[in-house]
């Protein structure tokens, strides 16, 4: 990996990719479906939410979904290849014409993504998704306790001295992510957090910001993280390097600089980037 040995700025996500759990998504479901179907649409929707976790789904995690289309959308080479159904019918392209189809579609990248393709496939409302949203992260800190630091990616991240700047940017509020962070033990793990972050464009705003203010080239910077739309796209577009972080397989056919599944593997990176680092000052 001798790309690695240019590295200036790291760039990390949270959720998928500091902490590794599916734990919560049926309590997140059945929060969203709390006076919308009963218990029997929780059992249903979380049996869907595994099927696609799973790949043996039609909706695909790397591909996107259409709330108003209903629809699973894949994107290839920069355009889009294709629109199917829940049931993965194909549907006429079309559909998909209007310049701000991207306004309306998520991406299905993690455990979080598929909760809200379900959510959007439903037609919960946003209160009640906000509130669900809120009462999940509440419950994974407390009831739950399912956010459990990793030794190793701390340790690595702590001892990482060898790059000039460590962020760590996520799209949830500060309110639905502090105590996260304080649970990982990376109060102190970064240069810079941010919350709320509006990735995919807030990260390509942040990261030519800082570039250009710095005298940093787009080859210096990696970016580490489960959601490739949020994490990885506009970093491969500014020119940078991307680490896709992931147990589940992809039907998203964009290639990356790296692939990692696991906590430890990330730990195991970490720290040989700092080993080639200290070796090319």
């Amino acid at each position: 990996m001798e790309w690695t040995n240019n590295i200036q700025v790291l760039v990390l996500d949270m959720d998928g990719t500091l902490y590794q759990d599916e734990s919560f998504i049926e309590p997140y479901i059945s929060y969203l479906f709390q006076g919308h179907g009963g218990n029997s649409d929780v059992s249903m929707w979380q049996r869907e939410a595994e099927l696609i976790l799973s790949g043996k789904h039609a909706l695909k995690i790397g591909h996107f979904f259409s709330r108003s289309l209903k629809s699973g959308v894949e994107y290839r080479n920069g355009e889009i290849a294709r629109l199917y159904n829940w049931e993965g019918k194909n549907l006429e392209r079309s559909a998909a014409s209007s310049p701000n189809i991207f306004q309306d579609i998520q991406y299905i990248g993690d455990a979080w993504g598929v909760v809200g393709a379900i959510a959007d496939y439903a037609d919960i409302p946003a209160s009640v998704r906000r509130q669900a949203f809120m009462s999940i992260r509440r419950d994974m800190i407390s009831t739950l306790n399912c956010v459990k630091p990793h030794d190793g990616v701390a340790a690595a991240l702590r001892g990482l001295k060898s790059v000039r700047h460590k962020l760590l940017m996520t799209n949830s509020p500060e309110e639905a992510a502090l105590d996260f962070v304080s649970r990982l033990g990376l109060d102190d793990a970064f240069d810079t957090i941010i919350y709320g972050g509006n990735k995919p464009q807030g990260l390509a705003d942040y990261l030519q910001e800082y570039m250009n203010r710095h005298g940093i080239s787009p080859d210096q910077v990696v970016s580490i993280g489960d959601n490739a739309w949020n994490d990885l796209y506009p970093v491969k577009k500014l020119g940078g390097r991307t680490i896709w972080i992931s147990p589940y397989e992809t039907y998203d056919e964009e290639k990356w600089d790296l692939r990692l599944r696991t906590l430890d593997e990330l730990a195991d990176f970490l720290l040989k980037l700092e080993e080639h680092l200290a070796v090319h000052p």
